[in-house]
């Protein structure tokens, strides 16, 4: 009787450990998150991939959003279309921003609303008409766009004659050498590449439309829509509680919220 109590209480003892083991085991899977990746793309002042001391609003508004849930965020910074094609794959977890189309809701979740952007066309001041108002307007202008932004497909859409670039500097440049008429963008980061380009003319602005931008996680992703509750948590708490505002300020761009159309020389 001696062995088969041993033997029952080795018996015990093994499942014990297995149960215990199969307990930890659980518990490690279901340990939540300490960081996320989202991928950024150049987009300053949004965005800025050389200055560690000022990384751009919105990666600072997706900080302290995610700070919320304590969880940190690392920021890798890639061209546009690598940006999305490491999302949309699932080697990140998402992308730092992007603009909504409908293409998109099979690769990402949507965030709140993170901020809005100014749209419309640049030219050399005294080259171009004064009389545009729409898109459509520039159909007999080459009008450059950074490839991949949705702002491509509506000027296709529109019928203009479209070339593209992968960056607001280059665009530029193309101004410059009478490559193409007019550059349609987002105001803000050709402003900015204007700025450090020092270039020797000055550009005229027509603003056509403004739209709000938001966060994006990957469906790939499996803890896709967990990730999407505490990025939206952190968000509307961060606006409630002054933080988003705060960070606004901290770049000068608290205005935002200011969306009057605007045509401009500078």
């Amino acid at each position: 009787m001696t062995w088969f109590r041993a033997w029952k209480l080795g018996i015990g003892l093994l499942a014990t450990i297995l149960f215990c083991a199969a307990g930890i085991s659980a518990r490690a899977d279901d340990k939540p998150r300490r960081s996320v990746t989202m991928a950024c793309n150049p987009f300053p002042p949004s965005k800025i991939d050389s200055d560690g001391a000022m990384p751009g609003y919105d990666v600072e508004i997706l900080r302290a959003a995610f700070a919320v849930g304590n969880i940190a965020v690392h920021t890798p910074f890639y061209p546009w279309k690598r940006a999305y094609l490491l999302a949309e794959e699932g080697r990140v977890d998402g992308l730092c921003s992007c603009s909504y189309t409908v293409e998109r809701e099979r690769d990402m979740l949507y965030s709140a609303e993170l901020g809005r952007v100014r749209i419309g066309l640049f030219s050399i001041a005294g080259h171009v008409p004064q009389h545009i108002t729409e898109l459509a307007g520039a159909r007999n202008f080459r009008v450059g766009v950074v490839g991949g932004y949705t702002l491509q497909k509506a000027a296709e859409e529109a019928g203009l004659s479209v070339t593209t670039a992968t960056s607001e500097q280059i665009l530029l440049g193309m101004l410059y050498n009478n490559r193409i008429d007019m550059i349609y963008s987002f105001r803000e980061p050709v402003l900015v590449a204007q700025k450090d380009r020092n270039m020797p003319f000055a550009l005229e602005y027509h603003e056509l439309s403004q739209a709000p931008y938001y966060s994006c996680i990957s469906r790939k992703v499996d803890d896709a829509y967990s990730l999407l509750e505490t990025l939206n948590r952190g968000i509307n708490t961060i606006r409630a509680n002054g933080v988003y505002h705060s960070i606004l300020e901290k770049y000068g761009v608290a205005e935002a919220a200011d969306f009057k159309p605007t045509s401009w020389t500078n």
